[in-house]
């Protein structure tokens, strides 16, 4: 699919409505991405990646040859760096498919010690955007995002001579399916740092103009993690967090509960709640499985349904077990079936090391599910390997 940045960013202002439009308490949730009590430069670093490129922005625009190549490295670099950037598109996502939306779309698992890489978060939304139809986007990511310039600029593996930026101690850079070790920074580079301005500048002004919107209180449904009817609040600098009247109870009297912005001190409080990360992965482990199971198959990449099958390895919740066993024997199904239909040999013979570790992980849990069949689907498999 060809690239249209006007219809990325269609899509892009098309997934922020459709999100408050499916519910707007989970839209403002994510625009305050609340973690924790403090200041939001603090607790997000999606204020200072605004500032930053937008600094990057004014230096790459006025200098010209290999500064204006270095600054438009730094520049790229940088925008596919941000964390929040995706968790809020993965969030819109979620909430436009009917799901809550999550501060913590990257949790930590053990196959995984630290936090997701830039590449694995892309792979992470790309089925959520594919879900929701969101196809121009994904043609954003996979034309403009290309991790062999990232890490050869970050780890200085580059040199520059004249237009062109020359790979060193790094892995060749695939263009058209040819590996390369160098490319022509006016027609390859350039060109993709003005797609990734055009979009910074969409994005950043659908978020902030989102939080500015609220001007006055609106009262909406919503699950905190329960149902809920909470008060948005509102003032003439925007969205101020939400109350929820009279929902706790204490020495048999009832008090209200909510995110607050504090004036006094700008910063974002908690109002007689609790965040609980165990009680958070847990709904939204079960959101994942709910969301899989109404899908007939995996269609972009299989990144985020391996983070949920190791998270639920780990955690080892009998119920959540037999769920993920159920759908990694549907789509290992789904596979073993375009294998019997498949009529070029060679595209046959290469099925099934595509379906085994589907079957494979499904065995390696501890279930009473009787999974005579996928043994048997295994050794059929493993022969014809």
């Amino acid at each position: 699919m060809e690239l249209s940045i006007e219809n990325t960013l269609l899509e892009l202002e098309a997934l922020f409505g459709e999100a408050k439009n499916r519910s707007e308490f989970e839209f403002i949730l994510t625009l305050i991405n609340f973690r924790g009590m403090g200041r939001k430069e603090e607790t997000s670093n999606l204020y200072e990646w605004f500032e930053a490129i937008e600094f990057y922005k004014k230096n790459y625009a006025a200098l010209t040859g290999k500064d204006k190549s270095r600054i438009g490295l730094l520049l790229y670099s940088t925008f596919f760096e941000n964390s929040d950037f995706y968790n809020i598109i993965g969030s819109l996502c979620r909430i436009s498919l009917g799901f809550r939306g999550s501060s913590y779309l990257y949790f930590k698992t053990e196959k995984h010690e630290r936090l997701l890489g830039t590449g694995q978060k892309i792979d992470f939304i790309l089925e959520l955007l594919n879900d929701c139809n969101k196809q121009n986007i994904i043609t954003f990511f996979s034309n403009v995002h290309y991790k062999e310039i990232r890490n050869a600029f970050f780890h200085s593996a580059y040199v520059l001579i004249d237009d062109d930026f020359i790979i060193h101690d790094s892995a060749p850079i695939y263009i058209n399916g040819i590996g390369n070790a160098n490319f022509n920074v006016e027609s390859f580079l350039y060109p993709k740092v003005d797609y990734i301005i055009s979009f910074f500048d969409s994005f950043k002004k659908l978020y902030l103009n989102s939080f500015n919107s609220y001007q006055t209180n609106k009262v909406v449904n919503g699950y905190f993690p329960n149902p809920i009817v909470a008060t948005i609040i509102g003032s003439s600098n925007g969205l101020k967090g939400f109350l929820i009247k009279d929902s706790v109870s204490l020495f048999d009297k009832l008090y209200d509960s909510g995110i607050i912005y504090d004036e006094r001190f700008q910063m974002w409080t908690g109002l007689n709640i609790t965040y609980n990360s165990q009680n958070i992965e847990t709904i939204e482990i079960k959101q994942q499985l709910t969301r899989y199971e109404g899908k007939a198959d995996i269609n972009k990449t299989n990144f985020e349904f391996q983070n949920l099958v190791d998270k639920v390895s780990e955690r080892k919740k009998q119920d959540e077990v037999d769920r993920i066993i159920g759908l990694l024997i549907k789509f290992g199904n789904v596979r073993f079936q375009k294998m019997s239909d498949e009529i070029n040999p060679h595209k046959k013979a290469s099925y099934p090391k595509i379906i085994l570790p589907y079957y494979k992980q499904a065995v390696e849990f501890k279930t009473t599910i009787d999974l005579t069949e996928i043994k048997k689907k295994i050794k059929e498999l493993e022969y014809l390997k």
